[in-house]
């Protein structure tokens, strides 16, 4: 083979692997959905109402029963509204962490209530702080996500 046809393939070969590279970088990059007014208020807003709900988990279960379903109707339409929105993933993660009734977290917290009938105090406010913090981890996802016209 003549040397030019050597130089061809090196030629080729590198540029080969340079478009491998740049195609596999830039689909190892997450991509992000933009900041979503209605999704950062329903966080707030679900946030406060949580954090007020959980408030009584020391009284009765029975006597929350109907706030409760109506917060966890609440978080379900929130979810279901971060899934549908594309290249949401990181988001749509911490929501399913923070409704997991396996985990320690709000839905685990409220599958407790209701199969104790009442949690202690010392509890309630321990679960408190961590369903705040995982609240503003999605509120922080939200907020820092860019805005339009930035």
């Amino acid at each position: 083979m003549s040397e030019t046809v050597h130089v061809f393939r090196k030629k080729m070969a590198v540029l080969s692997l340079l478009v491998l590279l740049a195609t596999g970088i830039q689909s190892c990059t997450p991509k992000i959905s933009p900041f979503n007014e209605t999704a950062y208020q329903q966080a707030v807003q679900l946030k406060v109402k949580s954090l007020n709900l959980i408030s009584n988990a020391d009284k009765p279960f029975s006597d929350y029963k109907d706030a409760v379903e109506l917060l966890k109707t609440e978080l379900n339409i929130a979810h279901e509204y971060a899934k549908g929105r594309p290249n949401n993933d990181f988001t749509i993660e911490q929501w399913n962490i923070l409704l997991d009734e396996n985990r320690n977290m709000l839905g685990g917290f409220l599958k407790r209530w209701e199969q104790a009938g009442s949690v202690s105090s010392g509890f309630m406010e321990e679960a408190k702080e961590n369903i705040a913090q995982a609240f503003d981890t999605i509120i922080g996802l939200e907020s820092g996500k860019i805005k339009k016209g930035e």
